[in-house]
């Protein structure tokens, strides 16, 4: 016996893996995936060091102020 993990890209997939189970081919065997956490900040913070936060804001600082000359 093997155990798979199955992505379902249509609607249909499930009905044809529900139809296997009844015909006892295979077990359907349902796992409680974790919620998503509360912000979206929260599940990255921590990725990037402090020294890369500084570098990446100071390009973000350059690059809008050269939006905000003339030409």
């Amino acid at each position: 016996m093997e155990t798979l993990t199955i992505e379902l890209k249509k609607a249909k997939g499930m009905a044809l893996l529900e139809d296997l189970e009844a015909l006892d081919i295979i077990k359907i065997i349902r796992k409680k995936t974790p919620p998503p956490p509360g912000k979206l900040s929260d599940m990255f913070r921590g990725s990037i060091s402090a020294e890369e936060a500084d570098r990446f804001n100071e390009y973000v600082k350059k690059s809008r102020d050269e939006w905000e000359r003339d030409i």
